[in-house]
């Protein structure tokens, strides 16, 4: 210390209260320190807790918000996969649609160009570019008519009589005719109906005088004028339970059922028509199908019955049922004859003799005639079918080609 100073050391002693106070309040402040920073870390853990909960709730919330929406992702991929197929199924169905539609009209246009064709052929025959004119003298009626009209129905015996070959070996007469004796009254339906076809290839054949029938029936079996000749089929009206498919005849119910054709057999001529048994479940019963004829289109009663008034029916396994017929004609016809599946029964009318001869798959069985004193109700025969049993089916060839001509009863 400096000269006329006090010494520093040892410091002055300080007051007693001022001495002791200062390290308790010292000591207070670190207690308080001390319980605000104890304070401050459970609130910072709290705080850290709940944090720590709502992060993990949150996240839990988070995980199933992306699960759900992958869900719907799987849905929503899924219902595109089945509309993917769906679609490419119905675009293929569309697909083979119209192919089969392409298909369909491309055949409808070819059958359609091969009929303007042929139409064109008939026109070239009935219009030729070289007009030649051909005179006709039957029975005293003088006809003028073009050699393609005379020619256009295709394989008739009228053009093969006056096709350009024929006439050349055949010398008119004095008047450039040719003579024809036929009847002159058919004869002009025919070159009528001849010469409304150069206006219209379709045109509808003339009306024939009821007096006229037969001849005209005469005329175009003799001479194949396939215009004339009615094509028979099963008659659809009727009234029994049987199902009609073209010229096949299928039983529905049980009991007889009987029908006939649409028209009578043509008498010009020899005609047959057969059926073929395409099922018979009864075939091994004593009867149940008969095949035959009628004088008329049965009616009423008649279409559930097989005995029949004006008619000749072979019944299966049995034999000949008719009440124009003599029982000696009728044992002619071989008995016990059964309609099995798969065979055929025909009938062969001659007109000439007026017999019927019955052939079981081209076999001849047995002729019998008609009765001289029943030859009036028998004037139109009709063909006539019956069936008795359900599933039986029969099909019907009108204009079959008949068997060979031989005896009865041989192979």
């Amino acid at each position: 210390s400096s000269p006329g100073q006090e010494p520093l050391w040892p410091p002055p002693r300080l007051p007693p209260r001022a001495h002791a106070s200062r390290p308790r309040a010292a000591m207070a402040a670190v207690g308080q320190a001390s319980q605000g920073l104890r304070a401050a870390k459970s609130s910072t853990g709290l705080r850290a807790i709940e944090s720590d909960a709502q992060m993990e709730s949150s996240f839990r919330r988070l995980l199933a918000a992306i699960e759900g929406e992958r869900d719907d992702i799987r849905g929503s991929w899924a219902q595109l996969q089945d509309d993917r197929e769906s679609t490419a199924a119905e675009l293929e169905e569309l697909r083979q649609q119209t192919e089969d539609w392409c298909g369909l009209e491309k055949s409808k246009i070819d059958a359609e160009w091969k009929r303007l064709d042929r139409l064109s052929e008939k026109m070239a025959d009935i219009w030729p570019k070289k007009f030649e004119i051909v005179k006709i003298n039957c029975s005293g009626n003088v006809y003028e008519v073009p050699r393609g009209t005379l020619c256009s129905i295709e394989g008739s015996y009228l053009a093969e009589l006056f096709s350009e070959e024929n006439t050349r070996s055949i010398r008119p007469d004095a008047d450039g005719c040719y003579y024809l004796d036929i009847n002159p009254h058919v004869f002009s339906l025919v070159i009528e109906y001849l010469l409304n076809r150069r206006l219209r290839v379709d045109a509808p054949l003339p009306i024939i005088p009821k007096a006229q029938q037969l001849n005209m029936e005469l005329l175009a079996e003799a001479w194949n004028l396939k215009p004339f000749l009615k094509e028979n089929r099963l008659n659809t009206v009727h009234g029994t339970s049987l199902h009609i498919n073209g010229n096949t005849l299928q039983a529905t119910h049980p009991g007889w059922q009987v029908i006939s054709s649409m028209y009578a057999m043509p008498l010009a001529n020899p005609y047959y028509f057969e059926a073929k048994i395409i099922k018979n479940p009864a075939a091994g019963t004593s009867g149940g199908l008969a095949i035959g004829v009628m004088g008329h289109v049965p009616q009423g009663p008649e279409i559930h019955t097989i005995r029949l008034q004006s008619s000749v029916m072979y019944n299966s396994n049995n034999g000949l049922l008719s009440d124009v017929m003599d029982q000696a004609d009728m044992d002619n016809v071989q008995k016990g004859v059964i309609l099995t599946e798969g065979s055929t029964i025909g009938v062969r009318h001659d007109p000439a003799t007026h017999s019927l001869q019955y052939f079981f798959n081209g076999r001849s069985i047995g002729t019998a005639a008609i009765k001289e004193n029943c030859l009036d109700k028998m004037r139109d025969l009709f063909p006539v079918f019956a069936l008795y049993v359900p599933d039986q089916v029969i099909q019907v060839e009108f204009r079959a080609a008949p068997p060979a001509m031989i005896k009865d009863g041989s192979n």
